[in-house]
């Protein structure tokens, strides 16, 4: 494994961001295709969504991609926006996460004088867009607000869709759960969601999972033993997220100690039982 020189205490080097969002698109810049791992858990997943990205996949619109938390739709979603602006760099991109949607539409329709205008300018936005990558699309059927806003948010999300996908625009959505399943959506929205392809993110492999945590450490600079690795995905065997977490969180430490992210200091500092 290739990684960036320790410093001068024998530790990882301090570490570096890894969510250069674009303020235009929202994408994270590092999550691509290149940097999301396959393996038997998502490389169904990651081929339809290249399809997507490339613009060969019309018959996949919309794409529901679904599964549990940290297992890599967020990159997904990433990636296919990077990608299509690498096609076609004319191309509207936007990534929004579902919360972030209803507080922009809960925003434009608070001052009644100006409401008109905003919700108009909200259209706008999300109407005139190429590709629409909306993420964790759960949490629309469970947002904390008055019936009367949760319902203009399900219809205003409703029409959206419906303007997008009449326009042969690419959708792609990320669930915790399958369609189907989805808490407080009316059947008409969720028989839309299911029109275009449904996939489903598993729980990695061990190997994947140790792949995941060496391209992570080369992308950050981090010198980490492969000892070190095995221990870490062997602790956390379902979420990469968390997995990533523990890393970044061994590497501020190191750093800030002047120690090695050996095994022993790993399970010290992770309280992880010898």
């Amino acid at each position: 494994m290739t990684t960036a020189p320790m410093n001068q205490h024998g530790s990882a080097p301090a570490p570096h961001p890894w969510s250069p969002m674009d303020p235009e698109t929202h994408l994270n810049k590092n999550a691509t295709f290149d940097t999301f791992v396959p393996g038997d858990s998502n490389r169904f997943a990651r081929t339809v969504a290249l399809a997507v990205a490339e613009g060969s996949g019309q018959d996949f619109n919309p794409l529901c991609i679904y599964g549990g938390s940290g297992l890599g739709k967020t990159h997904l979603l990433n990636a296919i926006g990077n990608y299509a602006l690498v096609k076609d760099p004319t191309l509207k991109v936007r990534y929004v996460t579902s919360e972030e949607f209803t507080n922009e539409f809960i925003d434009a329709l608070q001052n009644p004088n100006q409401s008109q205008g905003r919700i108009a300018e909200f259209n706008r936005r999300y109407r005139q867009v190429d590709v629409l990558l909306i993420d964790d699309i759960q949490f629309l059927g469970g947002k904390e607000a008055t019936l009367e806003q949760f319902f203009h948010t399900l219809e205003q999300f409703f029409h959206t869709f419906n303007s997008l996908y009449q326009a042969g625009k690419r959708i792609v959505i990320a669930s915790d759960v399958a369609p189907k399943n989805l808490k407080g959506f009316q059947q008409s929205l969720i028989a839309r969601l299911q029109s275009g392809i449904v996939v489903g993110l598993n729980a990695p492999s061990l190997e994947t999972r140790t792949a995941i945590l060496r391209m992570t450490a080369t992308m950050h600079g981090y010198d980490i033993p492969a000892e070190t690795i095995d221990l870490l995905v062997e602790q956390y065997p379902d979420d990469i997220r968390t997995l990533k977490g523990a890393l970044t969180r061994l590497a501020v430490i190191a750093t800030l100690t002047g120690q090695s992210m050996t095994a022993q200091f790993t399970k010290r500092e992770l309280g992880i039982m010898a």
